[in-house]
């Protein structure tokens, strides 16, 4: 009887619900993106009250932007498992690495095996089909989701690991993690801009959200102050992560702080540049991030 509904009626309540989760843990980070994703891919409450309570087909089987919000809410679970916020096993995985490497088969093997529901590898499965579909003929979302993944595995290891890093693994790692993501997005959305274009927005959200999220990381044992400052403030990992209020009043700290959000301010300020020369897709994405970046920016700011 499950079978006889469609693909978007699993997609609908696979996301409704990954939504729902992520709304209870703070409703302010994540409502926007949320909804907005939601909406575009037709995909909210609203839109489908009626294929929730019968079995219809959704208004998203009509959708102009069918993979953004699956695809978003399948990229942020992941950066969620990577990051500790989301425990693995709620999805049937003994840890994150059996994940990754089952996501990365998956992709390989074009979905074999995967049957119709409720669970990550549907979602993925969904998310190709479509994706495939918008892409353009240079595009690769298969290699973009492996990338991804790849970049994901390597936040984990480094959580895991305690792993403290230099300057410019620090830029490598921002890098990975958010590029193959823009792209996915960007792709989804139909828009003919690619993170090529806007590369500034890596090491503007990477640095910008990791000032914002310093020290309860470091508790988790995530550090993003590097390893180059790390020494010259004389300070370590272990320490910082049973006490990382050590870093309050730290000369060197503090100095790095302030070069970090100069940094970005020109980052922002070079990417402001670039947004009229953008299509309208991108117009609008951009300048959804680039708000976060800006409240971010405030609260580092505030925070230092």
């Amino acid at each position: 009887m499950r079978k006889a509904y469609s693909d978007e009626t699993y997609v609908y309540i696979i996301t409704s619900d990954i939504k729902s989760s992520f709304y209870n843990r703070s409703l302010k980070k994540y409502f926007p993106i949320g909804e907005a994703v939601s909406f575009l891919s037709g995909q909210t409450v609203a839109q489908n009250l009626v294929s929730r309570l019968f079995p219809v087909s959704p208004i998203s089987e009509a959708s102009l932007y069918p993979s953004a919000s699956p695809s978003y809410m399948l990229g942020r679970v992941i950066d969620d498992m990577s990051d500790g916020d989301i425990n693995p096993k709620n999805f049937g995985y003994d840890d994150f690495p059996s994940y990754v490497n089952t996501a990365k088969k998956q992709i390989g093997n074009n979905s074999a095996g995967v049957e119709k529901d409720f669970s990550l590898d549907f979602l993925l499965k969904y998310s190709l089909k479509k994706l495939e579909k918008e892409q353009k003929p240079e595009d690769n979302v298969r290699q973009e989701w492996t990338l991804f993944l790849d970049a994901m595995l390597n936040e984990y290891e480094r959580r895991i690991n305690h792993k403290v890093l230099t300057r410019d693994e620090l830029k490598t790692l921002n890098d990975d993690s958010f590029s193959h993501a823009h792209n996915i997005m960007l792709i989804s959305l139909h828009s003919e801009t690619r993170f090529a274009d806007i590369s500034e927005i890596s090491q503007l959200q990477g640095r910008i959200f990791a000032l914002c999220d310093l020290k309860s990381e470091l508790a988790q044992s995530i550090c993003n102050i590097p390893k180059e400052i790390l020494a010259e403030a004389n300070l370590n990992i272990a320490d910082l992560t049973k006490n990382p209020d050590l870093i309050d009043g730290n000369e060197a700290i503090s100095s790095w702080v302030k070069e970090e959000l100069s940094f970005a301010k020109k980052l922002y300020e070079s990417l402001k540049q670039k947004i009229p020369k953008l299509d309208a897709t991108a117009k609008a994405y951009l300048a959804f991030l680039m708000k976060g970046v800006e409240m971010g920016m405030k609260k580092a700011s505030a925070s230092f």
